[in-house]
């Protein structure tokens, strides 16, 4: 068995083993069995947090510690980061059951009582905790070890999950009676604590992750497998076979992969999420759409790898066939990259991922994984227009033909786009690329050197940073077209998903019962309650009355505001209904209104009438809220903050928000009914486009947008430059491991990577530039990550001198009002006086007392949720109660919402600490990330183009350093010994001029040498020479030595047959002689050699000359192609030119073996500076031993001959500046490769 066929082998098996393996976890895994692992997973670590408590609770001396915390402020310090921060476990003291100490706020009770003894699973407001309980005496302590959070709403913040130390993965939930696929989940000592379930589905568990990880093993190995096979029909010949099976396999697993969709069905992976991306049947999502692409590019590899055999026939077709092949192969190009672009059109405006590269930080990996794609796309285009360029250059056409063709269909190609479409640059940028890409390839014999390939890079990156642009407008142009509805709209889905939770909830609130219980009861308190309870959040953009009535719909308190009356007309008038109490009233264009009319029952006697009026503000006005208190179902438009619009009414200004200032009068926007305008112009310097919306004649919305700056673009271009960049450097290393795992013999202990070999062959220049460049870049990376660290800390040290500054304004206020007035009592005037201060300064503020409680709090509903418990920080309480500090800023936690907080204690007149004020700042964590974003991605833009800049700098200086060592290299490479060799003329006195005096010095040294070699090299020529013809004139000269003699012999015998003798003597002298001379005439015109006569000779005339001079010849068919109509021309010697012809094809002939029929094909094709001709025979071919030889004078493979002539034909061709070589196989045939330069005016015409 041979080596290929065990690799292949053992690759199926590899397969098959896999596979076998995914299905036999699908097939055999239960949710039993997942359930079990997860829930084992839970059991085990939460024993580990009991050993924690165990350990902390029965050691007397931490127990001791415990209840002399409250003076050990160390000790409480230590709790608080060991146990609250780092292991998620929260201690609580208690004394005679009152609350002494306690390490966080997620969770705090106010008494012990409400626990038992021991380990006990409870459920609060906010999660599941297991909690134990130990007691000695008046004193306890209670640890909470959470399991799972549960908040009454979720969000970006909030998430209903087990906890991370306990579970990583979300597969599991709290079961409930009801359940019954559960699994008990007891504490150490065995007791039983909660049940968990699985939740439906569960497609992120381990071995969901195993099936999909030997699933994706199955397929590579099977792909590996099936490309092996390939290539291994490949190289018997069947390349054509070998294509299509490997095509014709890779698509059918991809149909079979899009029919079933069993990745995104049966595994809960993001990337085929069709949420994110999703444009066809082919196309159903991002994580589709790159296997797709990767199917392709493994295809394309393939064939490019074996371009050249299958190109190899194309060059013997007709040049009608090839101007069709020409045209074919043109329009597969164009239809590639049309293709690419409709592909990447797609993309962009089919999908929700964020693609703008100017703000690099609010990518996502997603932006991420199309930009992967994007160069994937572009590597495609590569390997196609390189296999076109491979093909085109066997065609029977030149280069001025294919240049005038191409030139042709570019001019009908701009004609087209002038006439009957819109004219853009992208494909003339595009022509551009296969210009350089076609020029580069056919002057350099296939080879496109790194700067042209740098330069179609760049080029590339231009384009895409353009149609990106593009893209990004149309897709920016239809969101906007769809805002522009948005807001001609009076209706706010989000206000009424509102709307009908907080109805029942008003309705139901006690506060507001007793309210209407009670004349004497305070307004402001009411409306107080209502906006800070239920008014808060999303609703805070409105602005909010309350108007309460009496069971007779009468004025509850006064006549105060709007009769109830006029409220109920509304509703008759055609105000739309849009919860049960909640009405939408009509004709608000511009802004919304809403209000309700809530009756308030108690004991089912309805008592009075609340009604709710709601007027959104003015949109500049809207402030900025806590996201912690949105639902998660409350769809915020975050696009609102990228534009700025207007309202216009009778041409005049309703509302505006944004930074664009719009007139108070319209004079600038003019719409059209129904429909969308678009409108450019400036404003402050700055370029906008606006979107015209004119709903009727009177009503128009403007939503503008600024327009990104060039130095923007350039960035783009820039960084989608550096992207393609860093892809091709990363395909270049893969193909030099490819290329050393294929060429060395790599072991673990002696492993050669080709690329630290290639690096010793790397240029001089090449190295300069990449010194220039990695120094620069590692410069520039060590200065932007200073610089960020830098600027990031003073960023967080700002926040925190204006948390600190103002908190210390307001305080200072307080404290004034305290010592005037006395401490204010927890009383609902105080609590509105206490909002109202808060709201005056624009902030969040929290009251607690003397033991840490809360007293007031301008956004209840964090407590009143039980997002966290109405206590203080615990570490601010440590260090202002205990530790006696008189500020304190410290970085908080909700869920997953971080912010920081300051605190400071308040002090009556006598300077005693009577409560503490708390300032948290919720949004510094957003705007740390905003304005650090802000920064690096100016940083990164600004860095992306020093670094282009840089590159093409280092290209240059790189040039100009090498250029005197370029120059010795070339008369290096033309220095000829024997010929007249050029000194270098160097004027300065530096390294350089050193190396070229020593040049110099050389080049004298050489000539002289090269004058004694030649001369000692002639006699030793001659005289090896003169032997060789002393031994060839030997051989005639024997036998007519002994003809002389028998003749002789004869006329002294008088022989009868004297006569018949004679003649047959003479006639064999004869031959001798004729032998004696042609061996003279070889030897005389091999020496004549060096008298070559160059003149302008017609190769194809020359050629079919020698042809009619064999072409009779017995069994023998010459067959006789060229790749031009046109002459040939070449300097060389016409005399010599022939006679080469006549000995290949002679030697041809001579060469048939047997009785075998001889063909000879001679094949005669143009390149950009030479002319080629093949000469094939079918004869017996050479050996490896006689292949050395061939060439060399004397050397002859028949039984007669000089074996002078392809000595002859070798130093003949190469005194024109030509070259010969061959290819030869036993019984098969040989071939003769020759390449003669061009005419030089021929040259000219012929490069593109």
């Amino acid at each position: 068995m041979s080596g290929n066929l065990k690799i292949r082998l053992l690759l199926l098996l590899l397969a098959i083993g896999f596979a076998c393996t995914a299905l036999t976890i699908n097939y055999t895994i239960q949710d039993e069995e997942v359930l079990s692992l997860e829930a084992r997973k839970v059991e085990r670590r939460l024993h580990r947090k009991e050993k924690l408590v165990d350990q902390l609770l029965n050691n007397v001396a931490v127990r001791d510690s415990l209840k002399n915390i409250q003076s050990n402020g160390e000790w409480a310090q230590f709790i608080i980061s060991e146990f609250s921060e780092k292991e998620d476990i929260f201690i609580q003291t208690f004394e005679k059951g009152k609350l002494s100490f306690w390490s966080g706020t997620r969770i705090v009770l106010e008494t012990d009582s409400l626990l038992r003894e021991g380990n006990t699973f409870i459920h609060w407001k906010n999660g599941y905790y297991e909690a134990v309980k130990r007691s000695w005496g008046d004193f306890s302590v209670i640890c909470y070890i959470p399991v799972m959070s549960e908040y009454p709403y979720q969000n970006e913040y909030l998430r209903n999950n087990f906890s991370q130390d306990l579970l990583s993965s979300n597969t599991l939930d709290i079961a409930s009676l009801n359940d019954k696929e559960v699994f008990n989940i007891r504490n150490l000592g065995g007791k039983y604590l909660f049940s968990v379930k699985l939740k439906v589905p569960a497609s992120n568990s381990f071995y969901n992750y195993l099936e999909l990880l030997m699933w994706i093993m199955a397929i590579t190995f099977a792909l590996i497998f099936l490309t092996h096979l390939c290539i291994s029909i490949a190289n018997r010949g069947n390349v054509g076979f070998a294509v299509l099976l490997l095509f014709s396999s890779v698509l059918t697993f991809r149909l079979i992969d899009l029919q079933n969709r069993w990745l995104s069905r049966y595994f809960d992976i993001e990337l085929f999420d069709p949420k994110h991306y999703a444009s066809s049947y082919f196309f159903p999502s991002i994580g589709e759409f790159f296997l797709n692409i990767l199917s392709f590019t493994w295809v394309l590899v393939f064939i490019y790898s074996y371009r050249d055999k299958i190109i190899a026939s194309v060059s013997v077709l007709s040049k009608p066939i090839s101007y069709i092949l020409l045209f074919a192969t043109g329009s597969i190009v164009c239809s590639s990259a049309y293709i690419i672009d409709d592909l990447f059109y797609g993309l962009v405006t089919n999908s929700n991922i964020n693609f703008d590269v100017s703000n690099v930080l609010n990518s996502t990996w997603l932006s991420w994984f199309g930009f992967l794609i994007f160069c994937f796309a572009i590597l495609n285009l590569y390997l196609i227009i390189s296999f076109s360029l491979a093909l085109i250059s066997r065609l029977r056409i030149n280069n001025m033909e294919r240049f005038f063709i191409f030139a042709g269909a570019l001019f009908l190609a701009i004609l087209y786009h002038i006439v009957l479409a819109e004219f853009t640059v992208y494909f003339l940028l595009f022509a551009l690329i296969l210009f350089l890409a076609g020029r580069a390839y056919f002057k350099s014999e296939g080879k496109v050197k790194a700067g042209t390939l740098v330069v179609c890079i760049l080029i590339c990156a231009l384009i895409g940073s353009l149609k990106l642009s593009k893209y990004q407008f149309i897709k920016e142009q239809e969101s906007r077209k769809i805002l522009a509805g948005k807001l001609e709209s009076s209706v706010d889905p989000n206000a009424i998903l509102l709307f009908y939770k907080l109805e029942g909830e008003i309705i139901r609130d006690k506060f507001i019962v007793d309210y209407f219980n009670d004349p004497l009861s305070s307004h402001s308190a009411l409306n107080n309650r209502l906006v800070k309870l239920y008014m808060a959040g999303y609703l805070s953009r409105y602005d909010f009355e309350s108007f309460e009535y009496n069971e007779k719909d009468e004025f509850f308190r006064g006549d105060r505001g709007i009769p109830l009356s006029n409220f109920k007309n509304l509703v008759l008038k055609g105000s739309v209904k849009v919860t049960e109490y909640f009405y939408q009233r009509n004709n608000t264009f511009g802004f919304k209104q809403y209000f309700a009319i809530l009756p308030i029952i108690e004991d089912n006697n309805k008592i009075g009438t609340l009604v709710l009026q709601l007027n959104s503000k003015r949109l500049n006005e809207v402030g900025v809220f806590p996201e912690l208190l949105i639902d998660g179902k409350i769809k915020e438009d975050l696009q609102l903050k990228d534009y700025s619009f207007a309202y216009y009414s009778e041409g005049r200004l309703l509302n505006q928000h944004g930074n664009y200032v719009y007139n108070l009068v319209n004079n600038e926007f003019r719409g059209k009914n129904r429909e969308f305008v678009y409108l450019n112009n400036s404003e402050n310097g700055r370029q906008y486009n606006h979107l015209i919306f004119q709903p009727n004649p009177r009503k128009l919305v403007i939503v503008s947008r600024e327009i990104n700056t060039l130095f923007t673009q350039l960035a783009s271009v820039s960084f989608i430059f550096l992207i393609l960049l860093l892809f091709t450097g990363l395909i270049y290393v893969l193909q030099l491991t490819w290329n050393s795992l294929q060429n060395y013999n790599v072991s673990f202990r002696n492993f050669r990577w080709r690329l630290l070999i290639s690096s010793n062959r790397m240029l001089y220049k090449t190295r300069i530039q990449l010194s220039m460049v990695a120094a620069v870049v590692i410069t520039l990376l060590i200065t932007g990550i200073i610089t960020f660290f830098n600027i990031s800390q003073q960023y967080r040290d700002q926040q925190e001198y204006m948390v600190l500054d103002k908190i210390s304004k307001i305080s200072s206020g307080i404290n004034k009002q305290i010592v005037d007035m006395g401490m204010p009592t927890p009383d609902e005037q105080a609590e509105v006086a206490f909002n109202s201060l808060a709201d005056l300064n624009g902030v969040d503020l929290n009251l607690f007392d003397i033991n840490g409680r809360l007293l007031h709090s301008t956004q209840p509903k964090i407590y009143e949720n039980g997002l966290i418990a109405p206590q203080m920080n615990a570490l601010a309480y440590l260090y202002l109660n205990r530790l006696q500090k008189s500020e304190f800023i410290n970085r908080e936690r909700i869920g997953n919402l971080s912010f920081i907080s300051a605190y400071v204690p308040l002090r009556n007149s006598k300077s005693e600490v009577i409560a503490y004020l708390g300032l948290p700042y919720f949004s510094n964590e957003k705007d740390y990330q905003d304005r650090i974003g802000i920064f690096l991605n100016a940083l990164i833009n600004v860095y992306a183009l020093v670094f282009v800049a840089i590159g093409f700098f280092a290209v240059f200086v790189a040039s100009r350093i090498t250029s005197p060592l370029t120059l010795i290299q070339k008369l290096l490479r033309d220095t000829k010994i024997g010929a007249k060799n050029e000194h270098i003329s160097w004027k300065r006195n530096d390294e350089i001029g050193n190396l070229i005096s020593e040049y110099n010095t050389m080049i004298s040294a050489l000539e002289e040498s090269a004058k004694k070699l030649a001369r000692s090299e002639r006699e030793s020529a001659w005289r090896e020479m003169a032997q060789q013809v002393a031994h060839e004139i030997k051989n005639p000269l024997t036998p007519l030595k002994l003809g002389v003699q028998l003749l002789e012999k004869s006329w002294k015998e008088k022989d009868p047959k004297f006569e018949v003798k004679f003649e047959r003597f003479t006639k064999s002298f004869i031959e001798q002689i004729e032998s004696l001379s042609h061996i003279a005439s070889e030897f005389s015109n091999f020496a004549k050699m060096p008298e070559t006569r160059l003149e302008q000779i017609n190769l194809n005339e020359k050629i079919r000359q020698s042809i009619t001079l064999y072409r009779q010849s017995e069994q023998t068919t010459i067959n006789f192609k060229s790749d031009s109509e046109n002459d040939i021309i070449i300097n060389g010697d016409r005399d010599q030119i022939l006679r080469c012809f006549n000995n290949l094809i002679k030697n041809a002939i001579e060469a048939r073996s047997g009785e075998r029929h001889c063909i000879i094909d001679i094949l005669l094709y143009c390149k950009p500076e030479s002319v080629c001709v093949e000469i094939r025979d079918n004869g017996t071919g050479m050996s490896e031993e006689l292949k050395r030889k061939i060439f060399t004078p004397n050397f002859t493979t028949k039984s007669s001959g000089t074996g002078l002539g392809l000595a002859f034909v070798k130093q003949a061709i190469e005194n024109i500046g030509g070259k010969i070589t061959f290819e030869t196989a036993l019984d098969i045939g040989t071939t003769f490769y020759i390449v003669i330069p061009l005419l030089e005016t021929q040259n000219e015409n012929v490069i593109v």
